[in-house]
């Protein structure tokens, strides 16, 4: 990343150096679910609200689905489309688990039906485990969006209810895995599990078909860890990813869990750099200012090149190109 032209030195002294004009900044930076929660924690004790922080995830979340959106739209409907005309204005689904992720999963949702897209909001769990705040209130929203028939809201605590929404499912050109976030361990659990399956066999019948559908994952698709890229049975096969703040070390050491993240995208949610401290080493590059796409390189092995991540053991990265 290119840092600002210098300018003259005042006169009468040193002038303040602002963050950006470091020049030792030049180590590429991953971190972990652990940091990043240290992270999101920090930023909330800078007076950065957990509401502000999900708005602005849901907000990226929503961004890319439009992108992704009109990418199929213009394919389908160019010469020789691979996934053959859309007859009607697509549907998103968003799948969103109770936590935090799937409370993004609710932005995002709010987001697009509030702009006219069609969608379908389906909570894969029991609406009474919705955490308190920013999740329950934007749950609340929706279920008001719901009354005015501004899109579908069903909640799904059972396998077997989850099940008997997949006609209407079938049908949506892009899926969203707001299923489990960063703070997720352990095998699935139902209904999670049933979920996961549903989302990938969507998307594996509709290209069978002919017929575009695309999986955009919430932070990391359900459920591949973000700090070693271990993985789950069963687990997301995403076509792009969205994480939040910075790239994720799971995804730099674990080369299947690049290939079923897709494309990746890191958000910027307005942490300042502030709420780093102690966490990412003073050396490394800043977070992307702007949604930036991570080109990957090949894994890098823990210890790389002598550098470590403080308390983590994770060897920097590669960089990225925004």
């Amino acid at each position: 990343m290119t840092d600002p032209a210098d300018g003259p030195a005042a006169a009468d002294g040193p002038s303040p150096i602002h963050p950006a004009a470091n020049q030792g900044r030049r180590v590429p930076v991953l971190i972990g679910g652990a940091e990043m929660a240290e992270i999101d924690e920090a930023a909330q004790k800078l007076g950065l609200s957990a509401d502000a922080l999900m708005e602005s995830a849901g907000a990226a979340v929503t961004e890319l689905v439009l992108a992704e959106l009109a990418r199929m739209v213009e394919s389908a409907t160019g010469p020789g489309g691979p996934g053959g005309p859309l007859a009607e204005p697509p549907l998103v689904g968003v799948l969103c688990g109770p936590g935090n992720n799937g409370g993004d999963g609710f932005v995002a949702a709010r987001r697009l039906a509030a702009i006219g897209r069609r969608v379908m909001c389906v909570l894969i769990g029991d609406a009474a485990g919705i955490r308190a705040g920013a999740s329950g209130h934007n749950w609340i929203v929706l279920q008001a969006m719901a009354a005015a028939d501004s899109l579908e809201l069903y909640v799904a605590p059972s396998p077997e209810l989850l099940l008997r929404l997949r006609p209407r499912l079938a049908s949506a050109t892009v899926l969203v895995d707001a299923l489990l976030g960063s703070g997720a361990s352990g095998p699935l659990r139902e209904p999670i599990s049933t979920a996961v399956d549903l989302l990938n066999a969507i998307r594996t019948h509709a290209r069978a078909a002919g017929r575009a559908c695309s999986v955009v994952a919430v932070d990391t698709p359900t459920r591949i860890d973000l700090t070693d890229g271990s993985r789950s049975t069963p687990v997301v096969e995403a076509d792009l990813t969205v994480t939040f703040h910075r790239a994720k070390a799971g995804y730099a050491l674990d080369r299947e869990s690049r290939r079923l993240a897709g494309r990746y995208f890191v958000a910027p949610i307005g942490i300042p750099l502030e709420a780093e401290a102690g966490i990412v080493p003073p050396d490394g590059e800043f977070p992307p200012a702007r949604i930036a796409e991570i080109n990957w390189q090949e894994p890098i092995p823990r210890e790389a090149q002598g550098f470590v991540r403080p308390g983590g053991g994770v060897g920097a990265g590669p960089g990225m190109d925004e």
